[in-house]
């Protein structure tokens, strides 16, 4: 099980404040979450995960990645302003110390 602690979610002036898993080390620069470190930033509100979605403010992203033989897949949550980036920039970042494979957006989510 892996611990959750409080994340910063966004770029300034549109942060907001979520509690996640912590998997997101070096992951940070392509998602846009980022482990709070210190004080959270002023203006910065906390939401649920099923509220962010709802709202558009973030995007669930779907990647792969290989245990020895096995394919693994696992959801993440891109924020809004980096989901352009993320499909392709996720490719080749480790998380759970394996290779990220590939990363796309789940079929069922559509943008506007």
């Amino acid at each position: 099980m892996v611990a959750k602690v409080g994340h910063v979610i966004g770029v300034a002036p549109n942060q907001f404040l979520m509690v996640l898993p912590d998997e997101y080390e070096g992951l940070g620069a392509v998602t846009g979450v980022n482990k709070l470190t210190g004080d959270p930033p002023a203006g910065a509100d906390k939401i649920n995960l099923q509220a962010a979605v709802n709202s558009g403010k973030i995007f669930h992203v779907r990647i792969s990645y290989k245990v020895g033989t096995k394919r693994k897949t696992a959801k993440l949550i891109v924020d809004q302003s980096h989901i352009g980036g993320a499909l392709g920039g996720l490719t080749g970042k480790t998380f759970r110390g394996q290779t990220i494979l590939g990363a796309v957006i789940p079929s069922h989510v559509s943008f506007g």
